[in-house]
């Protein structure tokens, strides 16, 4: 790769994640990585990347076969996140009595479902090398 390709990648990297690092590896990590990376169909950084998500207790990227059947959860998720306005609707519109007990408990709902969601969505995401392949 040239001098100004690289310095693109890195730019396009560097929207895509916000921040870069450099680390430095003994010859048989690296040749682990890229073990791990050329076995998954990834680049080293995201091998990186889904050591670090798993370390620090993120959800990991979907594979391939497990894709469909979360796409498919975070749809049923999208439903549920529908229900949760029209209920809160109801409550704002006063078509039933407002409730403290239920206020609270229809804040929570939402917030986990938001956050279930996000989590789902980034499962979704895999790398650039790996969605390239598919084209």
């Amino acid at each position: 790769m040239d001098a100004g390709a690289q310095k693109t990648s890195v730019k396009s990297a560097t929207r895509r994640y916000g921040e870069v690092t450099h680390v430095r590896f003994s010859a048989e990590e690296l040749a682990s990585l890229k073990a791990i990376a050329e076995r998954e169909g990834v680049t080293v950084s995201e091998v990186v990347r889904r050591l670090v998500r798993a370390e620090t207790g993120h959800l990991p990227v979907a594979s391939e076969a497990l894709l469909p059947a979360i796409l498919d959860m975070t749809d049923q998720l999208r439903r549920v996140g529908l229900n949760f306005n029209q209920a809160v609707r109801a409550m704002n519109e006063g078509r039933i009595p407002y409730d403290e007990d239920l206020e609270g408990a229809l804040i929570a709902v939402g917030d986990l479902v938001r956050q279930f969601r996000e989590e789902l969505k980034a499962m979704t995401i895999g790398s650039r090398k790996a969605r390239g392949a598919k084209r």
